[in-house]
């Protein structure tokens, strides 16, 4: 956001509202002014200017009258185009949606935001369908990195405007989707913080489906305290009930598998002063072997993906009908993957998963996973865009530290750190087993703390 108020957080915004220095109207009608003079009208797919203008004096409103509705009432969020939002298309930033019939019900998150008094600014920009770790969108635009300096960069994806939003200060909170890696990629890329919950976490009912089985919601932000704050209101509690660690208590374990493999130089110096940094602040890190990670891959690789095989299943008309030349060609391409999948693939796919998730649960035991959230920082815009097999290439790599979280069901959290060769943002993920979000937002929390003081 554009302006000294906007330029907080939405726990130091709220403090603001409370105290009487800022209205909730002052905050949304700043966001809209960011937009403009931030220029890039690929963030956003849909802005809600009047209706949230509207919300925001029935807001202040309620301050007014000593009748808040939570803590938050007021703040500004920016939503997901997967995110069923009255009087909105839900377009899933295609095409072929971009006139879709405004869903007649809100998604179950939605209204509990709703109930806290939060007021939407708008829908943001996604891949199409949500399938790409880029968040290139030919049809919508691709937002820009606000990291970029000589050449526009990817913002990633598939949460590209989500991210976008938070990290160019337009919004301080935004929600995304995870599939494969759609907040923690888009998050490393542009230098934000991006929580990817456990898929059972929150109510997924009305968020536009990638995959059903790996689906889960994340959160963007500047600090782990909003990242934490909104966590409760999207599990519909007033307070956030997370216990803060001390350093000492946290074990991180580093595993010796494709996950540290092929970094850039920018990625593999920045993530070993991180390890120095935390070991030297009390924090309990050693490598070790997993060989969990590399059981992931060989399934991947000799029976393809759930992503896969869910995704051209739920989108099996389209891939097929006249509407097929409307997508994003490298979209339906990789959908299209799906043809060779069996039943027997699947099936073992989803046994085998569990069976995993149990695994790493005893492996960790209570301690987290460490590792660089992406292999390397953001490529150019241009570059993926005039070359399809690099695009492929690149999108894979952004991917591969990432998804692998999804299919084991691990929560994790992607944590700004400091870059020690160049400019470009760089990303630590801190991941957990299955169910154990609460210890990740608690243990990032402290490790917020360790990394703000590096600088």
């Amino acid at each position: 956001m554009i302006g000294n108020q906007s330029q907080g957080t939405a726990g130091s915004l709220a403090g603001m509202l409370e105290r009487g220095e800022t209205t909730s109207e002052a905050l949304a009608r700043q966001c809209f002014e960011g937009i403009r003079q931030f220029g890039d009208d690929a963030i956003f797919i849909t802005l809600t200017e009047q209706s949230a203008l509207s919300a925001a004096r029935l807001s202040d409103k309620r301050r007014a009258n000593g009748q808040t509705l939570g803590p938050w009432d007021g703040i500004p969020v920016a939503w997901k185009d997967l995110v069923d939002i009255p009087n909105t298309p839900t377009t899933a930033g295609s095409a072929i949606r971009r006139n879709a019939p405004a869903p007649e019900q809100a998604a179950t998150i939605y209204q509990a935001c709703e109930a806290q008094g939060l007021i939407c600014i708008g829908k943001t920009n996604l891949s199409e369908f949500a399938y790409s770790g880029l968040g290139l969108n030919p049809h919508f635009g691709t937002p820009v990195n606000p990291a970029s300096t000589d050449v526009p960069l990817a913002p990633g994806g598939s949460s590209s405007g989500s991210a976008v939003a938070v990290a160019a200060s337009i919004v301080p909170v935004s929600i995304g989707t995870d599939t494969a890696g759609s907040v923690r990629v888009p998050a490393a890329f542009c230098g934000a913080y991006g929580f990817k919950s456990s898929q059972t976490r929150y109510d997924k009912t009305g968020i536009f489906p990638l995959s059903s089985s790996l689906d889960s919601v994340g959160i963007f932000a500047r600090d782990m305290d909003d990242i934490i704050a909104m966590d409760a209101i999207l599990r519909s509690e007033v307070q956030a009930k997370i216990v803060a660690r001390d350093v000492s208590e946290i074990e991180a374990i580093i595993p010796d598998s494709f996950v540290i493999s092929g970094l850039s130089q920018e990625v593999s110096d920045s993530f070993e002063q991180a390890i120095k940094l935390l070991q030297n602040n009390g924090v309990s890190v050693r490598r070790q072997p997993f060989s969990i990670f590399d059981e992931v891959a060989e399934l991947f690789a000799k029976h393809g993906t759930l992503t896969v095989a869910e995704a051209a299943t739920f989108h099996a008309e389209t891939l097929k009908g006249p509407n097929a030349a409307l997508m994003d060609q490298r979209v339906r391409e990789r959908m299209l993957t799906a043809s060779s999948f069996t039943a027997q693939d699947y099936i073992l796919l989803q046994s085998e998963r569990l069976r995993l998730e149990r695994a790493v649960a005893e492996h960790l035991d209570g301690r987290f996973m460490l590792f660089p959230t992406v292999a390397t920082t953001a490529p150019p815009i241009q570059e993926l865009d005039e070359d399809d097999a690099h695009f492929a290439r690149t999108n894979l790599l952004a991917l591969r530290n990432t998804m692998v979280g999804n299919y084991l069901g691990m929560p994790g959290v992607s944590i700004p750190v400091k870059n020690q060769i160049g400019n470009a943002p760089v990303g630590l993920l801190f991941s957990a087993a299955n169910g154990y979000d609460a210890n990740v937002l608690s243990a990032g929390r402290m490790l917020q703390d360790i990394f703000s003081a590096d600088g």
